[in-house]
């Protein structure tokens, strides 16, 4: 709308949430394998499980790729084996917003003055939005963030090759 190369794609993220499992008490932390991308938290009575799959390529698609899904769930009984006598209660696929690095665009566009973006959080949207909504209304307000730096999380680091980097992304 505005002739901006605004670089968000659409990837698909794939989990599963089991049955009741009584056995792991529901204040169980959140557990992440960095190796793999594999998480798993409490969800209901349950278990969500996840891992994000390298190979997914940007698309729109939200049919279940049962190969990785079994791949996920031969990850997820290696890393908990109390999975083992748990039932598939549902299998679920969504789309994250992704740019090249994983991370938000958080910025003013330099080329469009009064154009401000707020995208590409990458499945962190939700987490990061109270966060999000106070340093956009900085950088509205006073043109630029006080709170926290997000000077990095600009649109024009893409083309100028300044990615951001981080090891573990999820």
């Amino acid at each position: 709308m505005v002739g901006l190369d605004i670089p968000i794609v659409p990837v698909r993220r794939q989990f599963f949430v089991t049955d009741a499992l009584p056995q792991i008490p529901r204040d169980y932390p959140m557990t992440i394998e960095f190796a793999t991308s594999l998480y798993f938290h409490p969800e209901g009575a349950g278990l969500l499980v996840g891992m994000s799959n390298p190979n997914e390529k940007p698309g729109d698609t939200y049919a279940i790729d049962e190969d990785f899904h079994l791949q996920t769930l031969e990850r997820a009984l290696y890393r908990l084996p109390a999975l083992e006598h748990a039932r598939v209660a549902q299998q679920i696929a969504g789309l994250y917003e992704v740019t090249p690095d994983a991370h938000p665009i958080l910025a003013q566009a330099r080329a469009v003055p009064g154009f401000y973006i707020a995208a590409g959080f990458s499945g962190h949207g939700f987490q990061h939005a109270p966060a999000t909504g106070k340093v956009m209304s900085e950088i509205i307000l006073d043109g630029a963030a006080r709170t926290i730096d997000v000077a990095m999380l600009d649109l024009e680091r893409f083309a100028e090759g300044r990615l951001v980097r981080e090891v573990n992304v999820v």
